[in-house]
């Protein structure tokens, strides 16, 4: 039964998830469920039985009429003749090149939360030298080198995926199932990175306290504070990188309707995107960016109570941006 509702996963992989496209989906599995049992009860094997369904059913062309999608299936069919095949070998070195952009994304906003931990641990010492000073300040500024050395790249990495975005877009129902199977492999170790990044979260904050309880000067406060950002940052590198495969794997899985269910209720419709590579470029790094920015003045001034105000700011600035040079999906259709 698992083969028979795999092979209409693939017959409706390619129409849109409009009223009419789900109705009839489910009135065809019910049908074939409803034929699968009867020449199971007739006493056919399981392979003979689903042979047998698939060959009666499974021909979408004959039963549109039938199912009264028969218009959609001429007008997705002209559509898809004009739209781009992501092939077998493409798709993998997008999953590939995810995974890249993921690790350095996530080495990037790594590099963002802990540069201020030499200036911390500089700041903590009794007796700070002139050259401990600036240590902290040049493992600060490289930090941030990093930071936005390796968002860059990593934006950069990706531009030539934009036609996924852009251009009408399909997969194959063997590229599908690669996919498929590639989502299953990989469930398990995503979990058990993101319960490794949630436990780093978690415990972050014991060793600030217990090295405070064992000696109160402040390079062990420094210290602390030290690992923890180490701590948090490792847990957002770690988050990032589990989630690469599998936003990657959803892209890819999303392409066959993604493109063509705009005219009727696209998951998408309102995503603003930036013709402008410049400033797309900046706005792919505008929050991590914001988020160092953040770190960087809390920890250097410890005046939590007035650093959150970066944050409403931040939020006005990405609106602004995005009316001054975004454009909208529905702007691009009209």
């Amino acid at each position: 039964m698992n083969t028979i509702r795999s092979y209409l996963e693939s017959m409706f992989a390619k129409l849109p998830n409009t009223p009419d496209v789900i109705k009839a989906k489910c009135e065809l599995g019910q049908m074939m469920e409803d034929k699968y049992t009867e020449l199971i009860s007739e006493g056919k094997s399981e392979n003979e039985a689903v042979g047998q369904v698939i060959s009666e059913f499974g021909n979408l062309d004959e039963l549109g009429e039938v199912l009264g999608i028969s218009s959609i299936l001429n007008r997705e069919s002209e559509k898809y003749a004009a739209g781009r095949q992501v092939t077998f070998q493409e798709a993998q070195s997008y999953l590939d090149d995810k995974a890249h952009y993921a690790l350095f994304h996530g080495l990037g906003t790594f590099f963002a939360i802990i540069c201020s931990c030499g200036v911390i641990l500089a700041s903590t010492l009794e007796k700070a030298s002139q050259k401990t000073i600036v240590a902290g300040l040049i493992f600060l500024f490289v930090s941030i080198a990093a930071c936005v050395a390796f968002h860059t790249y990593s934006s950069l990495q990706m531009n030539k995926w934009d036609f996924l975005k852009k251009e009408p877009c399909s997969i194959d129902y063997g590229t599908a199932g690669m996919i498929n199977d590639l989502r299953r492999t990989t469930h398990d170790t995503s979990i058990l990175q993101r319960t490794i990044a949630i436990l780093l979260f978690c415990t972050c904050y014991i060793p600030l306290i217990v090295l405070t309880m064992l000696n109160d000067q402040g390079i062990s406060a420094g210290l602390g504070v030290d690992i923890l950002l180490f701590m948090v940052g490792l847990g957002v590198l770690i988050l990032t990188v589990s989630s690469s495969r599998e936003d990657g794997c959803r892209t890819l899985l999303n392409l066959n309707s993604s493109p063509y269910s705009a005219n009727y209720y696209s998951q998408n419709a309102g995503e603003v995107r930036y013709e402008n590579k410049t400033v797309r470029v900046i706005m792919s790094v505008f929050w991590p960016t914001v988020t160092c920015v953040y770190l960087i003045w809390s920890f250097l001034t410890f005046a939590w109570y007035i650093t959150w105000i970066i944050w409403p700011l931040a939020a006005v600035a990405n609106t602004l941006i995005k009316a001054i040079f975004g454009i909208r999906k529905e702007d691009d259709r009209s």
